[in-house]
């Protein structure tokens, strides 16, 4: 017996994986340190040629962005400058002896894939300490992305992430649980084919009796697609259809991403509303461009014998200086003549098209 058991030990021992040393894990950072960079004040992680997750800090924003996906709490950034990807592997294809590792110059974290999640609401979960980096085989392929509290995001929802430039996950209003090693509808939130308890057999011809691999099946489905089921519904087998619809995110209230819009109006605190075609919008009240003389229709040409090319090139000069003589062009039946000569023209020209052009001193 004693025989026997020291034989099946050293079996056991021959076909066990080797653990890999520091140096093997310390050789992949040096070869893929490029992949991981520092993005205004955050960690970020290459996935392409000009593609970067980048982990969102608390109470931080990106000013540039694609999206933000509030499940993996990662930013999706298009640089306009090339990066350096590390070469991705599926962290599906490993088994619970091989070895993995978070790149770092000069500490070990070395040990095993614990599981990985059921669902998009989990993360998946490493056996051993962590640190924010990229989880490696020891032949220095990325599996994905390791956080600090012995968990990662794997490379299978980093994929779907980079595919997308808007937060989407596929539902098709449907939880499931598995009892006994089967797969059962759990809870209906928003589909009438299925009915609690309906048992999973089959989804697009593949047998199913994997709970994650069935909800990764739904999550990653492309936008708009058909899943086909054969479910068990009282000892009959029914097929259905369901159509592939995005998973409500409005809950998280995400951050606005879109750029804002570029401004069409420019008001100064002399009293003065000019829009981008330099024409004056609104003079107020009793302010210093009322007094001036400024008029609602008034077009800027220059100032201080400087030519205004654009409602920004105003706003400068006007923030600078302190005195003005300001070029307008004005609709001669918006002209009031008596008050022109008396108290504003320093110098006018009378164009063919009933339009004057004539100087405005303008003062803080």
């Amino acid at each position: 017996m004693k025989f026997l058991l020291s034989f099946c030990i050293l079996i056991s021992l021959s076909f066990a994986v080797e653990r890999p040393k520091f140096e093997d894990f310390a050789a992949c950072y040096e070869r893929n340190k490029a992949s991981k960079l520092n993005y205004e004040g955050m960690d970020a992680f290459v996935l392409g040629e000009n593609l970067l997750a980048v982990i969102k800090k608390p109470n931080t924003k990106l000013n540039k962005y694609v999206k933000y996906d509030p499940f993996l709490n990662l930013y999706l950034v298009r640089t306009d400058f090339s990066l350096i990807p590390t070469k991705m592997v599926d962290e599906q294809n490993l088994t619970r002896s091989d070895w993995v590792g978070v790149l770092d110059p000069n500490k070990a974290y070395i040990g095993h894939i614990k599981y990985l999640a059921q669902n998009i609401n989990e993360k998946d979960q490493l056996d051993f300490n962590s640190k924010i980096g990229i989880l490696s085989t020891p032949c220095c392929n990325m599996l994905g992305i390791a956080l600090n509290n012995g968990s990662f995001i794997g490379n299978r929802y980093l994929k779907h992430f980079m595919k997308y430039n808007d937060v989407y996950w596929g539902d098709i209003g449907v939880d499931f649980t598995i009892r006994e090693n089967k797969i059962y509808v759990h809870n209906v939130r928003k589909n009438a084919q299925f009915l609690v308890n309906d048992q999973i057999l089959s989804v697009d011809g593949e047998n199913i009796k994997d709970l994650r691999k069935l909800n990764e099946k739904i999550l990653f489905a492309d936008r708009g697609s058909t899943l086909y089921f054969n479910v068990l519904r009282d000892n009959q087998e029914l097929n259905i259809s369901s159509l592939v619809f995005e998973k409500d995110v409005s809950h998280f209230n995400l951050p606005n991403n879109k750029p804002k819009p570029a401004p069409t109006s420019f008001k100064s605190n002399l009293g003065l509303s000019v829009n981008k075609a330099l024409i004056v919008t609104k003079v107020e009240p009793n302010s210093k461009a009322a007094t001036a003389g400024f008029m609602v229709g008034d077009k800027i040409l220059r100032v201080n014998n400087q030519i205004i090319k654009d409602f920004k090139n105003l706003q400068d000069i006007l923030i600078k200086g302190n005195d003005f003589n300001i070029l307008i062009q004005r609709k001669s039946d918006k002209l009031p003549l008596s008050r022109f000569y008396d108290n504003l023209a320093t110098d006018i020209n009378s164009r063919a098209d009933g339009e004057f052009q004539f100087f405005i001193r303008l003062r803080k």
